[in-house]
């Protein structure tokens, strides 16, 4: 997960050094986020956590990305979602030494004895794929 805004948006409110600061600026939250309106981050001293006051609400990552590349406020997004905009400097990244939380990929199937060969591949598959992910980069 990666926190970032635009940076016309910094120029505008300022550049959060510390994740308390949250509460001072505009947060476009994720609705479907388990943590809702609560959000941890693990920095040099230890667990911080943050209850923001969204500005807006969207049940749609892509939505929270658009508006926070159009100056709209600071969003929580998975990396590979934030990419492309990281690279071509819409959006900036914002305390890199406070992280949230880390989200996993679960291959989940029906038995608990050894899977099919087909699905033993795709999660062979999966693990190869998910190795080393080049979207952070």
């Amino acid at each position: 997960m990666t926190l970032c805004a635009s940076p016309t948006y910094l120029e505008r409110h300022g550049v959060p050094k510390h994740p308390k600061e949250l509460v001072q600026h505009r947060v476009l939250a994720y609705t479907n986020w388990s943590g809702r309106d609560e959000w941890q981050f693990d920095g040099p001293e230890g667990r911080v956590p943050v209850h923001t006051h969204a500005r807006v609400y969207s049940n749609n990552g892509d939505t929270c990305r658009a508006i926070a590349a159009q100056h709209g406020g600071i969003i929580l997004q998975p990396s590979f979602m934030l990419a492309e905009d990281l690279r071509r400097g819409d959006l900036v990244e914002l305390m890199p030494e406070y992280r949230a939380a880390e989200l996993g990929v679960y291959a989940v199937y029906a038995t608990r004895k050894q899977p099919p060969l087909k699905v033993r591949r795709l999660i062979d598959f999966l693990v190869e794929a998910f190795h080393d992910v080049s979207w952070g980069n």
